[in-house]
């Protein structure tokens, strides 16, 4: 993410960098500081309290249609990289996740379409539950935003993704 000064608005649409997809709900002073009230639409929708002074470096607005697709060309290019040091591939795999950045969430995204297409029942590689984790959280991130860019249903979003990067 930029530290670019960004406006944003109450009932605004935004991704935040931990929890995706999100709405601005309201203005709220605390401690003499100004935040964005924001509600996660992911789990159980959890509200987070966003410095307005920072807001720019922890959430975003969502990808414009134009930028939805190329990205969807650039995941087509990502290949496949599991590290096989578990230690080092669960670390990169949380850094990348931390970041925020919408083309590191796709490069995760892409390692799990390709581990479960190709991967998941073999044993030249095997994921354990803490990387699949980290990329599932990374592609229920993405595929919120896709979803709400494109205005598909999840089901639908999902066999078009695919396609696409395949």
């Amino acid at each position: 993410m930029t530290n670019k000064h960004i406006e944003f608005s109450i009932g605004d649409s935004v991704v935040h960098s931990r929890e995706g997809l999100s709405t601005i709900l309201n203005n709220h002073f605390m401690a003499g500081k100004e935040y964005f009230l924001v509600h996660s639409k992911r789990g159980s929708g959890e509200n987070i309290y966003v410095p307005k002074e920072t807001a720019s470096t922890i959430i975003r607005k969502p990808m414009t249609t134009k930028e939805a697709d190329e990205l969807l060309l650039y995941m087509k290019s990502i290949e496949k990289d599991f590290n096989p040091n578990t230690k080092q591939r669960r670390d990169s795999y949380k850094r990348r996740l931390s970041t925020g950045d919408v083309k590191e969430i796709a490069y995760l995204t892409k390692q799990l379409f390709i581990y479960e297409t190709y991967f998941k029942d073999s044993e030249e590689i095997k994921l354990g539950p803490v990387d699949l984790n980290i990329l599932g959280t990374a592609n229920q991130i993405l595929m919120d935003e896709l979803c709400f860019v494109y205005n598909m249903e999840m089901e639908k979003a999902k066999e078009f993704v695919s396609l696409k990067i395949k």
